[in-house]
């Protein structure tokens, strides 16, 4: 028997006949040509309806999410264009082409560009601000796998070079600036207690000493840097101990710094995509997770800090993973003086 050309194996692939599993309702076999089209009329009216495509589902939500902890803990984009798929098609014009028992069966059909499973409940709509996410979720494992293995080679990966390169191109393009607003640093009681640091003095707000110093999402251990936060519940949420008692000192940069902002990226540098991408991506926005001196997540992240001291930059300004709509600024060389950095603008003694 001759066997059947890939031609003839899809046409004949396309005549098979399909009915929806294990649902209840009128339905009526179809093929899978209908049920292309169908996901293609899908994608034409996310498109045009939200100007963006079907990014996750309820069944790979938490696999985006792992690569992707930046936009789906701070884009409002995202997070409000989350609906059932059954609500959108309902309120579609989908719904003039096709009779209600046709529509009762198509939507069973409806695929995931993620992870290609028919979506059962949910789907969210959002667009990356950068291309080829596939290749560079690929890049994320790849450099995870670096980080936890063999750190010191990180360079060794393109993604990390290119990063490096530009980095140090964009340095050469940004000002010493100040400042424009009050910055909040907390301090748990307990731990200035332990170091006899009193909460009045402004001292007690410089950064911690050497010894005490673990990993940090931008400092290395034992390399101390401090981390300042837009609001002073924003500073209380990074610590992430709510049970204890707080020091929250309200501060302001008196010298012009040299910023490496990862909050506002101007869309207008060539480096855009690679910033936004590193910005929202688990290689700078993954959680905090364990206790100890090692943690695998900020290898990445540190490596960025290293870059960006290299490069002639004074702080990062980072979006904050504990308060969506806060963000922070990490010092990377603080003087030992932080009186020479700050001045004094207010206490808040015993927050919670």
């Amino acid at each position: 028997m001759d066997s059947l050309s890939s031609d003839e194996i899809s046409a004949e692939r396309s005549e098979e006949i399909y009915v929806p599993d294990n649902v209840v309702g009128p339905f009526m076999p179809v093929t899978q040509h209908d049920i292309n089209f169908f996901n293609d009329l899908i994608a034409q009216e996310v498109d045009s309806a939200y100007t963006s495509s079907i990014c996750c589902c309820d069944a790979c939500y938490d696999d985006f999410q792992r690569y992707w902890p930046g936009v789906a803990y701070r884009e409002m984009e995202f997070q409000t264009q989350a609906m059932s798929l059954f609500w959108f098609i309902e309120y579609s014009r989908i719904v003039d082409c096709y009779t209600p028992t046709e529509l009762s069966t198509l939507r069973h059909f409806v695929e995931c560009p993620r992870c290609h499973e028919n979506i059962a409940g949910n789907m969210w709509l959002y667009e990356h601000r950068f291309s080829d996410a596939e290749e560079l979720e690929e890049a994320i494992v790849e450099l995870s796998i670096i980080g936890r293995r063999t750190p010191f080679l990180i360079l060794e990966h393109e993604l990390a070079r290119q990063l490096l390169e530009a980095i140090r191109q964009h340095a050469s393009t940004v000002s010493l600036a100040p400042l424009p607003h009050l910055l909040y640093r907390a301090r748990a009681a307990a731990s200035m207690i332990e170091l006899g640091q009193l909460p009045s003095e402004i001292q007690s707000y410089g950064a911690a000493p050497p010894e005490y110093v673990t990993e940090g999402r931008f400092n290395h251990a034992g390399s101390p840097m401090i981390y300042l936060a837009n609001t002073a519940n924003t500073a209380l949420r990074e610590i992430g101990e709510p049970e204890k008692d707080f020091n929250v000192a309200a501060l302001a940069i008196d010298q012009p710094l040299k910023v490496f902002d990862l909050v506002d990226i101007d869309d207008e540098i060539s480096s855009y995509e690679l910033f936004i991408t590193v910005a929202n991506s688990a290689l700078l926005a993954a959680p905090r997770t364990g206790k100890g001196w090692l943690r695998q997540q900020y290898v990445f992240s540190r490596f960025v800090a290293d870059c960006a001291k290299s490069a002639g930059f004074d702080a990062i300004r980072y979006g904050s993973t504990k308060d969506p709509s806060g963000w922070n600024y990490v010092l990377l060389e603080p003087s030992e003086s932080v009186a020479r950095l700050v001045s004094w603008e207010g206490l808040r003694s015993n927050f919670r």
